[in-house]
């Protein structure tokens, strides 16, 4: 069940206030820091479908697997939808945000 927890561990949403890079003007000149990509809900997403078509597939034999794969398929569900609210805020301060200033390149 550990590895369930993709987005929980590995997606970080906009800064809360009280954060360090915490920006109440919501302007982020440097860029937000924080994950856009939806890559690890999506992950989390397909391995929660998967889990559940192989649970699905169980016998009336096998309750004690068919427990142990609803509670992975759970927290799953929990990681991809914590990761998916965490990407949408994420994409949401990055659209509110002012843009990064051009560099030269050289």
């Amino acid at each position: 069940m550990v590895a369930g927890s993709c987005s929980i561990a590995l997606v970080d949403g906009p800064p809360s206030v009280g954060e360090a890079d915490h920006d109440p003007a919501g302007r982020y000149e440097d860029g937000v820091p924080c994950t856009g990509s939806r890559t690890w809900p999506i992950v989390d997403a397909v391995v929660l479908l998967t889990t559940l078509v192989k649970v699905a597939n169980y016998g009336e034999d096998q309750r004690d697997e068919t427990l142990s794969g609803l509670l992975g398929a759970a927290a799953f569900g929990i990681s991809a939808w914590i990761g998916h609210r965490r990407t949408s805020a994420c994409r949401d301060a990055q659209a509110t945000a002012v843009p990064a200033p051009m560099r030269a390149v050289r």
